[in-house]
């Protein structure tokens, strides 16, 4: 059975929670590449309290983004593939001198004061920086030829037809993530998934704004922060591997 680790949003994962034919070696999420693959921080530095969320999955995720530990866990974890997506780039980092930490929704939760000016969005010219430089160092440590990358983006419109709501956020945000995955597929070996006609549908299920989910059968309710996964991503490998 291959076996996969996946680094990356809930829109990668779900699928993964259906019956298939690939053993799930790990799952990391919550962790911009301009956090992940950055020095950790230097002994002494003021530290999120990490004891103050109530999940242990958030206490995992937000000890790993500040602790680094992701490159070693791809060194020391045996598996076929790497599942990717950059959905998670959305979100901010902040500067703790000379490390970066991911301004996720944990890292707020704990209280963590942080000042603004070390904070940097994704999109600005020191966010954007650090991102290709994440990408270069994940690309070195895991052999490209085992990298998969799920190439999803924020939905411009729900299952129905009708458009999300645009903002400046969300213009932004996907020319983000078309930077990216274009930068990820210069370097030769990585494959791709993509959808038909690469229309990105979503839900308005979700808490992370216009669903970061393509093509997903989805149901018009409030948020509730459950992401539906995607019935066109299926794996026995990818039939739309590219």
């Amino acid at each position: 059975m291959p076996s996969i680790f996946i680094y990356g949003s809930c829109v990668s994962r779900d699928p993964f929670e259906k019956p298939n034919d690939f053993k799930l070696e790990g799952y990391f999420a919550r962790s911009s590449l301009a956090s992940a693959f950055s020095e950790p921080p230097a002994q002494g530095t003021p530290l999120p309290d990490v004891e103050t969320l109530s999940s242990n999955f958030q206490k995992r995720m937000l000890e790993t983004d500040i602790n680094k530990s992701l490159p070693s866990l791809l060194r020391s974890t045996e598996f076929d593939y790497l599942v990717i997506d950059f959905i998670d780039e959305r979100m901010s980092t902040v500067q703790l001198g000379e490390s970066t930490i991911t301004e996720s929704e944990e890292l707020k939760s704990t209280g963590f004061a942080i000042t603004p000016s070390d904070v940097h969005e994704p999109w600005s010219e020191t966010g954007l920086a650090l991102r290709l430089q994440g990408i270069q160092a994940l690309t070195r440590i895991v052999d490209p030829n085992k990298i998969i990358v799920n190439r999803v983006y924020c939905a411009t419109v729900d299952t129905d037809g009708v458009p999300f709501p645009r903002s400046r956020w969300f213009d932004r945000n996907n020319k983000l993530l078309y930077d990216l995955y274009k930068e990820i597929e210069k370097i030769p070996g990585v494959r791709f998934i993509d959808y038909p006609g690469g229309r990105s549908h979503g839900s308005r299920d979700t808490q992370v704004g216009p669903a970061a989910v393509p093509l997903q059968r989805a149901r018009k309710r409030p948020f509730h922060g459950r992401v539906k996964a995607p019935d066109q991503f299926r794996w026995g490998p990818p039939s739309r591997l590219s």
